[in-house]
């Protein structure tokens, strides 16, 4: 019954006009992007610079001191820097109140030691109190170190010597810093990082190819994050579509005759839901046929992770669809999920690119990078797939079961804690309900997502108007008690609470958002210092998760005794915040 159903599905979009409109323009928008795509990784091929760094044109102020040579002329080409040419001392003196983010000395000479196989060196300062001083270093050391790689190999082919062996010292800017201590400079950490471009000849082909090696250390796990923006793209332009099969029969009334037919109504959502997959995937693997076609794509198994993202985003939107009364209400939900999950997604790719790979692999598509560098396990495959797959198939069995209440179609429509509120009625222990603390409970579970949202989004403003760390720490124990809150008020919103209900209330919300917080925190820990998993997941389970319970309990009491709901929230905030300040000063 379910095929016929898939059938019938499939049969009537494709019947439907402007469905028929829509899917064509789809197919000519992807048939379009492939040249344009040619002609941009071309470009980069060429020599155009592709970076992920924040900002734009003249984005990072950067100080040189030297005359114009090869090297300078690379970094030039790099549009974010804002190049202010000076001596030594002006240069630190900028630096050092903030005018510039980063300063280079090159020997004046560095030109003639590199075609003379002579090594030289540069010097590059950057102050850590400014925040572009970060990006600064990253874009001058992958620069740096793609120029001396490529000195190196011109040196070896030129001479016909063995290769060295180069081992890399860490190329973070706090490993490696030292503090800059002069009359006019104070708190600059200085970062000396020895170039040891060892030839270029005077033949113009082997200086072409030392600059060519440079670029191309911004082409390789770069290239396939550029695949990756081009593959989601058919997975964006169709995800929309599960919600306007959903949504359009409740506003037409034409979904009443599939409720009629003897079949359950979990399968009438599950041929819409696989009607549209089949879509999905047709055009992703049109697209992917295209550009392996064109040779942009070198392995076709990019398929998979790109298949479970569709999965994601469709129960995603299937319980947007299911859950939304209309097109009109549905329509800022959308938005905002797609603009969350856009970010999720290509934040956490963003990541793997920059090194944090270990961190980034929770996300399927930093696999489909990893697929195409060749540089995927099976270990990461499973970190990456698993934990999508596993909540997408949560959200369409909630689908599926809020679809077979009448009121999801026919109204009136139940809030979200309304749901939560008739789960939590069902459960009990030895014949008592303990509805009001499974409420504080499962809204400390969603708390923990509401507060990483608010903390990315508010975090990056604060840091960009301040650079306090104090002032970032106090921002996050206000998000985070706010958003434990909500489970106590839902709770109090269907069961009066005396004061020590409240107070039990608040630790359960509290002890929920630590759990999952806890969790979290465990599963980047094995990944990236698994050596000290365990240490980590005891200490913040008995540290942090106990403040966690204190504070929100605390202001459980407030909000079951109103009069005291001002003094409780401070309170539970300040507790929450001089435990975020215990820890940076590494007393815990």
């Amino acid at each position: 019954m379910i095929e016929k159903m898939i059938r019938w599905e499939l049969g009537r979009l494709f019947r439907n006009r402007k469905f028929k409109i829509a899917f064509t323009l789809q197919l000519l928008v992807i048939l379009l992007i492939i040249p344009l795509f040619g002609s941009y990784v071309r470009a980069l091929e060429e020599g155009g610079f592709f970076n992920l760094s924040i900002g734009g044109k003249g984005y990072l102020p950067i100080g040189i001191s030297s005359e114009k040579n090869s090297l300078t002329d690379i970094i030039s080409e790099n549009k974010r820097f804002d190049i202010l040419w000076l001596n030594k001392e002006k240069g630190l003196e900028l630096l050092g109140n903030g005018r510039i983010s980063a300063f280079l000395i090159i020997d004046k000479d560095f030109e003639e030691k590199i075609r003379s196989y002579r090594s030289s060196a540069v010097e590059l300062y950057i102050n850590t109190e400014n925040p572009k001083g970060v990006s600064a270093y990253s874009e001058l050391n992958s620069i740096l170190l793609g120029f001396r790689d490529g000195a190196i190999e011109a040196r070896v082919r030129d001479l016909s010597i063995t290769e060295p062996t180069i081992q890399l010292v860490s190329q973070t800017p706090s490993s490696n810093s030292q503090i800059q201590q002069t009359q006019n400079v104070q708190n600059t950490a200085q970062e000396q990082t020895p170039v040891n471009p060892t030839n270029i000849s005077d033949r113009p082909s082997n200086f072409q190819e030392q600059i060519e090696r440079t670029r191309q250390s911004f082409e390789d796990e770069r290239g396939g994050y550029i695949v990756l923006l081009v593959l989601l793209l058919p997975l964006f332009l169709s995800g929309g579509m599960l919600i306007d099969l959903l949504i359009s029969e409740k506003e037409r009334r034409t979904g009443e005759m599939l409720l009629a037919l003897p079949i359950k109504r979990e399968k009438i959502f599950y041929s819409k839901f696989i009607s549209i997959m089949s879509i999905i995937i047709f055009q992703l693997l049109f697209w992917i046929t295209a550009l392996y076609f064109f040779g942009r794509i070198t392995n076709p198994l990019v398929l998979l992770p790109l298949t479970i993202t569709a999965i994601l985003l469709l129960s995603i939107t299937g319980f947007i669809g299911v859950y939304s009364k209309n097109y009109k209400d549905s329509a800022l939900i959308v938005t905002v999920t797609f603009i969350l999950l856009f970010f999720l997604l290509f934040g956490t790719s963003t990541l793997y690119v920059a090194g944090l790979k270990e961190v980034a692999a929770i996300s399927p598509l930093s696999l489909v990078i990893a697929i195409e560098n060749g540089t995927y396990s099976l270990k990461e495959s499973a970190i990456s797939m698993l934990p999508s797959l596993g909540f997408s198939i949560g959200l369409i069995y909630l689908s599926t079961v809020l679809y077979r209440k009448d009121e999801f179609y026919f109204g009136p429509r139940p809030s979200i804690s309304d749901l939560i509120f008739e789960f939590a009625g069902k459960i009990q222990l030895k014949g008592k309900a303990y509805s009001a603390y499974l409420i504080a409970l499962i809204f400390g579970f969603i708390a923990i997502f509401i507060s990483i949202i608010f903390e990315i989004f508010f975090g990056i403003i604060a840091l960009y108007f301040s650079e306090s760390i104090f002032a970032i720490l106090m921002l996050w124990a206000i998000i985070e008690e706010l958003s434990k809150s909500i489970g106590v008020f839902s709770a109090a919103k269907y069961y009066p609470l005396k004061w020590h209900e409240g107070m039990l209330a608040g630790m359960t919300s509290g002890f929920g958002f630590a759990m999952l917080e806890n969790i979290i925190f465990t599963i980047f820990t094995l990944n990236i210092f698994p050596d000290y998993a365990v240490r980590v997941f005891i200490m913040r389970t008995f540290l942090s998760g106990g403040i966690h319970i204190v504070s929100t309990g605390i202001i459980g009491v407030g909000i079951a005794e109103r009069k005291y709901i001002i003094p409780a929230f401070l309170i539970g905030i300040l507790v929450h915040f001089a435990y975020n300040i215990k820890v940076l000063e590494g007393a815990l």
